[in-house]
């Protein structure tokens, strides 16, 4: 048997110089310096720039009741180069504004966000509303640009997986979910930025070149609202 003691059984080193223990000052010290640093964390979150609201959309624009989310909205519209009114269809129909929101499914926060797709854009919080929205925001931008700018089938990426509308040849899933999901925000995003919305046309029973005569795209939709002004 070997005598050999090892590494694990080895007792410890002691320490240089033994450990002094901090002052009842020092630890009231302590405790205020971090309560002072969650504070400014929660309110550096909970604080947008102000943007202003483009004149173009003046009248058209919706809200979420919220200034600072408005705020954040508008921030992440002009980063992205969407219409702030596209991402807050969206939020409503996702969330109802509530930044507290949480799915069955576990998608969370203002813009619904699937764990999954909030790591894949870098968000650290799900539930801090800039992370979200412009996480949100960027997620739609990248569909709309997977989908040369067709925003039901943006809409039916962002519900069900941009690889399920492409599993289905580039139509919207015959998931009952997904097809009430694009109609609803389709509509309601149309009458924004038009006097009417355009008829619903089920993908299931019109050909995918009918599906894109009757639908405007994302692009022809604002610059409709543009011709107008």
């Amino acid at each position: 048997m070997s005598l050999t003691v090892s590494a694990q059984n080895k007792p410890f080193s002691p320490p240089p110089r033994p450990p002094v223990p901090m002052s009842s000052k020092d630890q009231e010290q302590q405790r205020a310096e971090e309560m002072a640093k969650k504070k400014t964390e929660v309110e550096k979150s909970q604080t947008a720039p102000k943007v202003k609201i483009p004149v173009a959309l003046a009248g058209r624009h919706i809200t979420s009741g919220n200034s600072s989310v408005d705020a954040i909205v508008y921030e992440a519209a002009s980063q992205t180069g969407l219409d702030p009114c596209l991402i807050f269809s969206v939020m409503r129909a996702e969330s109802g504004f509530n930044p507290a929101a949480i799915s069955h499914k576990g998608a969370s926060g203002l813009m619904q966000l699937m764990p999954a797709t909030a790591s894949r854009f870098g968000v650290k919080n799900i539930f801090d509303a800039r992370e979200n929205i412009h996480a949100g925001s960027r997620y739609l931008r990248w569909l709309l640009d997977r989908f040369n700018g067709d925003l039901r089938l943006a809409l039916a990426g962002y519900n069900a997986g941009e690889g399920a509308v492409e599993f289905y040849g580039l139509r919207i899933p015959p998931f009952l979910e997904t097809q009430n999901y694009v109609r609803i925000i389709y509509a309601r995003y149309s009458q924004i930025h038009t006097a009417s919305a355009p008829p619903a046309v089920s993908a299931e029973t019109k050909p995918a070149e009918t599906v894109k005569e009757k639908f405007p795209t994302y692009n022809q939709i604002i610059r409709s609202t543009s011709s107008t002004q």
